[in-house]
């Protein structure tokens, strides 16, 4: 399982390993462009989902 930041869902993701690395990239982004970013779990099995939006 990983986590994909996207500034919109049919962007292309920047891959991250962990929800706290996503997180933290995600904050970053939204300070420097001042965007919302998705933050999305993808697992082998179960596809993607929706975790959370970072405003």
């Amino acid at each position: 399982m990983f986590y994909e930041l996207r500034d919109h869902p049919d962007d292309l993701p920047i891959r991250c390993e962990t929800l706290t690395e996503a997180r933290k990239r995600a904050r970053q982004r939204v300070e420097r462009f001042g965007m919302e970013v998705l933050i999305y779990e993808v697992c082998s099995f179960e596809g993607e989902k929706l975790v959370e939006a970072v405003s």
